[in-house]
């Protein structure tokens, strides 16, 4: 599905990342743009960590359900050791092929997903056979050319982020997301940006953990000398001693719906 590796470990720095100040932001507006309801059914497809689910579930109350599925079995194991209440359920499953009946959710929602997988298309009509007419859905993508990331090498800095490119299927996907959607039967009703910015290099950031990521699988495919790709890494911690630090990122949330005929 990408070229993402999700090791036990690879699951539990994920974990890390999704915990820190600018993806809970990110999750928080997800929610509000959702709006889930008590008592409702939501499908959250490639749930990751799961804290989107927990977010979801206390929401829907113990009157809903809440299922959460993810290609990667470590993260699943993963969400399911914090014990989830009886309403939130996790399984190891496929986007392009949801196990779950049609018209069975009130509420879909994808986050960062809908871009790792080849068959987009798929994707879409699959989320769509299993919400309800009048249900809605958020989709999350990332157009990885929206990153700016200072560097004093910036030559260096282009090869690396085009290395990175690689990892997802879709590095523009948002610039067709809209079209994709209606294709697939939905109704695109709001689109908004959700920037994130960073001007520190610190644990609690995101783009400190996306460069852990980054440097892994640029590593992995030997583009770039591991001696350069391991000074792209260290210089961003002296840019952040000099007061120089930035990175900035876009990331677009598309809320739809599946008239009712």
């Amino acid at each position: 599905m990408s070229g993402l590796e999700f090791t036990e470990d690879a699951a539990r720095r994920l974990e890390h990342l999704y915990l820190t100040k600018d993806v809970v932001e990110q999750r928080a507006e997800t929610v509000r743009l959702l709006a889930p309801l008590s008592g409702e059914h939501v499908l959250d497809v490639g749930c990751g960590p799961g804290f989107l689910c927990e977010s979801i579930s206390s929401l829907v109350g113990s009157d809903g359900a809440v299922v959460g599925i993810d290609i990667s079995g470590d993260l699943i194991e993963l969400c399911r050791r914090r014990s989830p209440p009886r309403w939130l359920s996790y399984a190891v499953g496929d986007a392009t092929q949801l196990a779950q009946p049609a018209t069975s959710f009130d509420a879909v929602v994808c986050t960062q997903v809908v871009e790792y997988i080849q068959d987009v298309s798929r994707a879409l009509t699959e989320a769509f056979r299993v919400l309800k007419e009048g249900g809605r859905a958020v989709f999350v993508a990332t157009d990885w050319d929206s990153v700016i990331w200072f560097s004093d090498l910036p030559d260096r800095m282009a090869l690396v982020l085009k290395s990175w490119e690689t990892h997802c299927a879709h590095p523009r996907l948002p610039r067709s997301l809209g079209a994709r959607l209606v294709s697939a039967g939905f109704r695109v009703d709001e689109a908004v940006v959700f920037p994130i910015l960073n001007l520190q290099w610190v644990d609690t950031a995101y783009s400190t953990g996306l460069a852990g990521f980054i440097r892994d699988f640029v590593g992995r495919k030997n583009e770039l000398p591991a001696e350069e790709l391991s000074q792209w890494y260290d210089e961003l911690a002296r840019l952040n001693e000099t007061g120089r630090y930035f990175f900035s990122s876009n990331r677009y949330i598309f809320l739809a719906s599946k008239p009712a005929r």
